[in-house]
C-alpha cells in the first residue's frame, strides 16, 4: 500500500511540476507581446511537453518552457474567452463540463460497428469510426463521447486548409489541463499518406500521448484535381473517416476567420467561437 501511495505522490509530483511550467511559459510569452521588448532569460529548467493529451499540434509541436518567473494562476485566464457570436449562425451550448479520469472504461462491444455523429455550430459532421483498425483509440473517443466531454467543447485550432481541432477542456492550446486526465498508446496507421481529407485523428504532444484532443484533416484537392495527403509523419492515430456528405461542414469550419497574433495559446483559435454541440455514438 505504502508503494501505491508513494507512486500517487511522485505522479502529483510530476503533474504539478508540468502545469507550473506551462504557466511560467504563458506569463512569459504575455509580457513580450504587451512590453513590446525583447527579454534575454536564463531558462532555469528544460522544455516541457504539453499536458497529457495536451497542446497536440498535428504539425511541429512546438512545446512550452520553464521560465525564472514564479507561476500566478491568477494572472493568466484558465479558459477560452467563447463570449463572441456563435460561429455560422449556431446557438451557444450549454457549458463544457469535461471531467477528469484515470483511465477510459472498456466501452466497445465486440462484433458491433461503430460510427458517431458531431454536431457543431455549422452543422452536423457524420463519420465511421475505425474499431478495428485502432481498437483502443475508439474506445477512448467513446467513452468520452457518451461521458458528455465534448459537449460544449469549442473547435480552439484551425489551420486554413490543413486541420480542425477540438477536445482541449478549457480551449487554450497548451495551458492545462489539455486532456482527460490520462494518455493512451498509439495505434499508428500504416502510412503517412492515409492523412486524407476527413480524416479523424488522435492529437499528440509526442509517443503515447493522446488523451481528448482531436483533429480532422481539412487539406483537399491539389492542383491536379485529385485529393492528396496532408504531408503528416505517420505519429498520430487514425480512428476515423468523415463521410463525403459532411464535407461541407468541414468546409465551414475550415474557413472561420481566426484570432492570430504571436500568442500560441489563441493564435489559430476562430474569432467567432465554433462549438461541439454534441456526439451520438451508433451502434450498428
Amino acid at each position: 500500500m505504502s508503494s501505491r501511495n508513494e507512486k500517487r505522490a511522485r505522479q502529483k509530483e510530476f503533474r504539478d511540476q508540468k502545469r507550473a511550467a506551462a504557466w511560467a511559459a504563458y506569463r512569459r510569452q504575455r509580457f513580450i507581446r504587451i512590453a513590446g521588448v525583447l527579454l534575454f532569460v536564463v531558462v532555469l529548467a528544460v522544455a516541457i511537453g504539453t499536458s497529457l493529451g495536451g497542446d497536440d499540434e498535428p504539425d511541429d509541436g512546438a512545446n512550452p518552457a520553464a521560465t525564472p518567473t514564479a507561476p500566478d494562476p491568477s494572472a493568466a485566464p484558465t479558459e477560452a474567452d467563447t463570449s463572441g457570436e456563435v460561429a455560422c449562425g449556431g446557438e451557444r451550448p450549454e457549458p463544457a463540463d469535461s471531467q477528469q479520469y484515470n483511465k477510459p472504461k472498456q466501452v466497445l462491444k465486440k462484433g458491433v460497428d461503430y460510427s458517431a455523429v458531431i454536431s457543431t455550430s455549422c452543422g452536423d459532421i457524420t463519420l465511421d469510426l475505425l474499431e478495428e483498425e485502432a481498437e483502443e483509440t475508439v474506445n477512448n473517443f467513446v467513452f468520452l463521447a457518451q461521458e458528455g466531454y465534448f459537449d460544449g467543447l469549442i473547435w480552439h485550432r484551425v489551420e486554413r486548409n490543413f486541420v480542425i481541432q477540438t477536445g482541449d477542456p478549457n480551449g487554450l492550446n497548451g495551458v492545462p489541463p489539455d486532456g482527460p486526465g490520462y494518455a493512451i498508446k498509439d495505434e499508428l496507421p500504416g502510412k503517412s499518406s492515409e492523412y486524407v481529407l476527413g480524416t479523424l485523428a488522435m492529437a499528440n504532444s509526442g509517443p503515447d500521448t493522446g488523451g481528448s484532443q482531436i483533429f480532422i484533416i481539412t487539406h483537399g484537392v491539389g492542383k491536379d484535381g485529385e485529393i492528396e495527403p496532408a504531408g503528416l509523419p505517420k505519429a498520430y492515430a487514425i480512428f476515423g473517416q468523415v463521410d463525403e456528405a459532411s464535407f461541407e461542414v468541414l468546409g465551414l469550419l475550415d474557413e472561420l476567420k481566426t484570432q492570430g497574433g504571436e500568442d500560441q495559446t489563441s493564435a489559430s483559435m476562430p474569432i467567432n467561437p465554433a462549438f461541439i454541440n454534441s456526439i451520438e455514438i451508433i451502434e450498428n
